[in-house]
């Protein structure tokens, strides 16, 4: 019975047999242009149709692979909502409302959906008024929701840069030359497409963390798995490790060669015991020379940190701190001297 019990659940989520016998799950997705505010990109244009295919490419692929496989997810099923709702429904309609995707989304049955992600992209122009530089500001909020139930599953609200991209080349306006329309079309769809890319790894993981172990088997993922050992010697060979809180180093002095820069790093989401394990481990890497936190609350702190290192290279000892604290974050930067790591919020029931 209880094996009975099992087979149902996961025909449920669309779990497929792979061909070795191993329950492998998979989970039903639609992806849906979101565009009833009227300060947002209607859809169906250039430049939301090139975010719209990067957002269902990234979830059919994600790039953190090894993480869904932790959690029994083999992949996630994207379904294009032109495709699955043909036969029905008018496909020129423009500006609809939160009930009228999740209605429609409810009403395909073939297939059946798990996951609708509803999606809003906001995009403008904006001059600088000292140095007349026009800029793009460009935000993306999405949100996934269970089909039937309504159940929240992930969401966030993506912005390329608050303080706007410089638009460049052919799409800016420059010594009496009037920009390109084709060209802005396409500098706008590019870094729409970045934020969609961002969004879909993130909403995957998400995804595989609270349906995967309930809907797959145990065995699907070994953590002694040979893509995890050589990801770990990979680790080893440029660290080096102490009891607790283990410290980080370059091997080269050479590493050490630049002008002393200070960076605002800030841990968004941390708790407070990773949070002092960050503060070990940045206070030992080569090249430090001060750590100091400029800003701290419940959810973030700010530490100053001044070093010798470049930025590449702390953008690299973040991201092997994070992989030994088995936290699933990505530095990002911010203008020349800021670096934001926001811990991605799992849960697993």
């Amino acid at each position: 019975m209880r094996m009975l019990a099992k087979t149902a659940a996961l025909a449920m989520f669309g779990v497929a047999l792979s061909t070795t016998g191993v329950l492998a799950a998979t989970v039903n997705i639609v992806v849906m242009q979101e565009d009833w505010d009227p300060e947002s990109l209607p859809r169906n244009n250039r430049i939301q149709n090139a975010v719209l295919s990067e957002f269902n490419q990234t979830l059919n692929a994600p790039a953190y692979q090894s993480v869904l496989k932790r959690y029994g997810i083999e992949g996630m099923d994207v379904y294009d909502e032109t495709s699955v709702s043909l036969n029905f429904y008018q496909q020129d309609r423009q500006r609809r409302t939160d009930e009228e995707l999740i209605s429609l989304a409810r009403t395909v049955k073939n297939p059946t959906l798990d996951v609708v992600v509803p999606y809003t992209l906001y995009a403008r122009a904006v001059t600088d008024p000292y140095t007349q530089i026009v800029k793009l500001q460009m935000s993306l909020n999405y949100r996934a929701l269970d089909v039937r139930s309504g159940r929240f599953f992930g969401g966030d609200n993506l912005d390329i840069d608050t303080a706007g991209v410089p638009f460049t080349g052919c799409a800016t306006a420059i010594n009496g030359t009037q920009a390109d329309p084709h060209c802005v079309k396409e500098f706008v769809s590019q870094n729409g497409e970045k934020l969609a890319r961002n969004a879909g790894n993130k909403l995957a993981i998400q995804l595989a963390a609270l349906l995967g172990r309930k809907y797959s088997s145990s065995d699907s993922y070994d953590d002694s798995s040979s893509e995890n050992t050589a990801a770990n010697e990979a680790i080893e060979t440029d660290v080096a490790h102490a009891d607790r809180g283990t410290i980080v180093h370059e091997r080269r002095s050479s590493a050490c060669g630049n002008l002393p820069t200070t960076y605002a790093v800030k841990f968004r989401g941390f708790e407070q015991r990773q949070v002092n394990a960050v503060e070990e481990y940045m206070a030992f890497w080569k090249c430090a020379i001060n750590l100091n936190v400029s800003d701290s609350d419940f959810s973030e702190v700010t530490f100053q940190y001044k070093t010798r290192a470049d930025q590449q290279r702390v953008l690299r000892n973040i991201r092997l701190m994070l992989e030994l604290m088995g936290v699933v974050a990505e530095p990002q930067t911010i203008g020349s001297n800021e670096i934001v790591v926001e811990v991605l919020g799992l849960r697993e029931n």
